[in-house]
């Protein structure tokens, strides 16, 4: 019983009394009215949703019918007591039966939640925030357990809290004003992937290609970063170790023809397609005889890791996403290739965080600059401090139509991404658009690049794609284009 319920029986009293009297009172009956029409109007607005507005609205007409019942029959008795208490009783009846019902289906009374990250200061506690969470109804738990303070004391003091959708944001502002327990509080917002643009193919001129991919004369890209070249050069040399690129997508199919013998471990889905995608341009393996051809030449040189940020519809949380690039860095991986984003007027702080974390652990960071035609300042997490932005091209190595611009970030690059022939599930092939599909293209290069030379800092790896990268006519608004071959060469000669 709460207040509301109060002011119901107080209206249902004073209806009581207007009609107990020798005469009627018009007066007391329509102030009992006005009573018990606020009290509706309250649990309305504050009961919650629709079916616990119910449930609570048949409870106080039942308690309030009863007092009526009561005060009738204490005064006088009066024709009304007897309908008053059996309504009164049906009332509490209604009530009852539709409660037990929610709970038994539970659907029915299961409010629409959301959660915040939270991260704590080193040296407090989750309880320290309890009256605040009491408040709101929300409950939380550790948001990275495989993180200790040790590793990370950030990371390890993020929680993911749960709530009730309708109070997310004044949780929020009520946890960033504990300036003394919260270093920061956001919303865990979503990140879908756009949806996807086919592309076409076209054969190249009729040639002689050293790789014996049935299907390489399709990938124009090749040719356009100098990857034939490269190819080349790579039979000639070894790795020191195999690189470990690993893909935070909606997971890849390992079972694929062309990735099954590069991925580090078995038994990988992919429902969407899109990390399919993007694995196969990164690392498929080249010169087997089946598929396409990437920079991986006969799979030598890299291995790659599947890592779920987003689902099997394209989406994922800012939780998800952080939580992968914890897995990719705790899985020892020496490249993250994130083709994926959104736009946001603040970079996600969760985000930061654990990209800051895999940049100290030797991780080289990159991320699709995203395809809206904006400039990716406003893009995470290609906007973050230390990650390699990629932009793409088209066939003339202009901007791509839907490529944002990495201009203004301290990391631009770019590489093809419209018209790229990769993998997809089910032994699958097509060809994609998009900043997507130019990120595995630089990753794979990348990998690469670390495989021989396995102490490359992610700066000196960059200063590489930059210095070596063909300069095109939108190199202001997307940066350098990257060439395997020269990068390959710069490297060995360093």
């Amino acid at each position: 019983m709460d207040i509301l319920t109060a002011v119901t029986a107080a209206g249902l009293l004073l209806i009581a009394v207007g009609i107990s009297g020798r005469r009627y009172s018009p007066l007391t009956i329509l102030a009992g009215l006005g009573v018990l029409g606020v009290s509706i109007v309250g649990r309305l607005v504050y009961g919650g949703g629709l079916f616990e507005v119910g449930v609570e609205l048949f409870r106080d007409a039942g308690l309030a019918l009863l007092v009526a019942a009561v005060w009738l029959v204490i005064r006088k008795p009066h024709p009304g007591a007897k309908p008053f208490f059996f309504l009164g009783l049906l009332a509490l009846l209604l009530s009852g039966v539709l409660y037990l019902a929610g709970r038994t289906v539970g659907l029915l009374v299961q409010e629409e939640m959301a959660s915040v990250l939270v991260e704590l200061g080193p040296d407090d506690e989750i309880d320290e925030i309890g009256t605040a969470l009491q408040r709101f109804g929300a409950v939380a738990e550790q948001a990275f357990p495989t993180v200790d303070l040790s590793a990370d004391e950030d990371l390890a003091q993020v929680y993911l809290v749960h709530v009730a959708a309708d109070a997310v944001r004044e949780l929020v502002a009520v946890l960033r004003a504990d300036g003394e327990n919260v270093d920061f509080a956001e919303i865990n917002t979503e990140v879908a992937l756009p949806p996807i643009v086919a592309g076409g193919t076209t054969a190249g001129a009729a040639r002689r290609y050293l790789e014996n991919d049935p299907r390489v004369g399709e990938q124009w890209a090749l040719e356009a970063i100098h990857g034939h070249e490269m190819h080349s050069m790579l039979q000639e040399l070894q790795p020191v170790r195999k690189a470990r690129v690993a893909i935070l997508d909606t997971g890849v199919d390992g079972s694929h023809e062309d990735l099954a013998d590069v991925m580090s471990t078995s038994g990988l889905t992919d429902v969407h397609g899109h990390g399919t995608h993007c694995a196969g341009i990164a690392g498929a393996v080249t010169n087997n005889g089946l598929g396409i051809a990437s920079l991986n030449w006969e799979g030598r040189f890299i291995e790659l890791l599947a890592f779920e940020a987003l689902g099997d519809a394209g989406r994922g949380s800012l939780e998800q996403i952080a939580q992968a690039i914890i897995d990719a860095t705790q899985a020892e991986a020496d490249i993250i290739s994130m083709s994926l984003g959104a736009m946001a007027p603040v970079r996600p702080r969760v985000l930061q965080t654990a990209i800051a974390f895999a940049q100290r652990n030797n991780v080289i960071v990159a991320a699709s600059a995203g395809n809206s035609n904006e400039d990716a300042a406003d893009h995470f997490p290609s906007n973050i401090d230390g990650v390699i932005a990629v932009a793409a091209v088209d066939h003339s190595l202009e901007k791509a139509e839907f490529s944002n611009t990495v201009g203004s970030l301290s990391r631009p690059i770019a590489a093809p991404g419209v018209d790229i022939l990769s993998s997809y599930p089910d032994n699958d092939y097509k060809p994609l658009n998009g900043t997507s599909m130019a990120t595995p293209a630089v990753t794979g290069l990348l990998g690469v690049m670390r495989s021989l030379r396995p102490d490359l800092a992610a700066a000196d790896a960059y200063d590489i794609l930059h210095e070596t990268g063909t300069a095109v006519d939108a190199t202001p608004l997307v940066g350098r284009v990257v060439n395997a071959e020269a990068a390959i060469e710069a490297l060995l000669t360093r």
